[in-house]
């Protein structure tokens, strides 16, 4: 495992995993990485953050996939390469699922260098990398704090839908998509192909803020923010300092991602890989949910509302 520091990396040492401390550009470091390996994952990325300069996310997806790419040369027995891209190189689909042969819309700079790198991607395959190209959907589950800011406004009963109009959104639990990635990295029919890897079904933001609230054991309140104000206030967001802008209740980017819905076609996973993502909604956010206490990001329950996470089911941890 490629880790930018032995602290990031200690919880997989603790499972086996042989470290190589380095950074996704730092070549001396991927080319350790990349020595014997028959099969890569290439997860490396920049969620997209307030503040952070567009160099920085070019740097990490495009230029240190073009990097690792380039170390691949020099691995014979390399057997596949599966690339991490992201559902989000689409852009906004509408409410229409958009399919692997639908063009690629992104709208910010975390999805547009996440397309580049794709291209990339796809232009060594055809020079001969076994590569296959990943698009996850929403990813959520135990390990991520991306989504914890979303749980802590519902908990906190501050979650108002922006508009009127229903979103939809395509979340896969980390879980599930772990195995579809396994599935890309293995199955012999996946080389050269690209597959949208998502839950079963796409669900509304009311939806899933209602499952999180009743995970909770909260509810949602009324009503709903205008449309007309979510804007004002990201954009009063964007003029403060980098350090804050982070912290800003609503940013352009959130409030693009609270407002248009994206879903995905997810056949050609099933057809192809006979993956079907089999954690439900209401199961996933328990989970996640039973992460996040024990872990003290959010707080324990009354005890009238304690519910135990699904009996028979072991898990392992993973807004734009």
């Amino acid at each position: 495992v490629l880790a930018r520091s032995p602290e990031k990396a200690r919880p997989l040492v603790e499972r086996g995993a042989q470290p190589i401390v380095g950074d996704i550009c730092d070549e001396a470091a991927l080319r350790a990485a990349v020595d014997g390996a028959a099969v890569i994952f290439h997860l490396a990325g920049r969620l997209l953050v307030p503040g952070v300069p567009e160099a920085e996310y070019r740097r990490t997806h495009v230029d240190g996939t073009r990097r690792l790419l380039s170390c691949c040369d020099d691995a014979p027995g390399l057997e596949r390469f599966v690339h991490c891209s992201t559902t989000g190189v689409l852009g906004v689909t509408g409410d229409r699922p958009a399919d692997e042969t639908t063009a690629m819309s992104p709208t910010s700079v975390y999805e547009s260098t996440k397309a580049e790198a794709e291209v990339a991607v796809r232009e060594r395959c055809r020079d001969g990398v076994p590569a296959v190209v990943a698009r996850p959907g929403l990813v959520y589950g135990p390990g991520d704090l991306h989504l914890l800011s979303f749980f802590r406004l519902i908990a906190r009963r501050r979650f108002l839908p922006i508009g009127r109009r229903a979103v939809l959104l395509h979340p896969i639990y980390v879980d599930d998509l772990v195995e579809a990635l396994m599935r890309c990295g293995l199955h012999p029919r996946a080389v050269g192909e690209c597959f949208h890897l998502a839950g079963r079904a796409p669900v509304s933001l009311a939806e899933l803020a209602g499952t999180i609230a009743r995970a909770e054991g909260t509810s949602l309140p009324p009503g709903h923010l205008p449309l007309l104000v979510a804007r004002a206030a990201a954009s009063l967001g964007q003029v403060l300092p980098p350090e804050l802008r982070r912290h800003a209740p609503l940013t352009p980017s959130r409030v693009e991602f609270l407002t248009r819905s994206r879903v995905y076609d997810v056949a050609k996973a099933r057809r192809l890989l006979h993956f079907d993502a089999p954690t439900d909604l209401s199961e996933g956010v328990a989970l996640t949910l039973e992460w996040y206490r024990r872990h003290g990001y959010l707080p324990a329950p009354p005890r009238r509302y304690r519910q135990a996470v699904p009996v028979g089911v072991v898990r392992s941890g993973s807004w734009s």
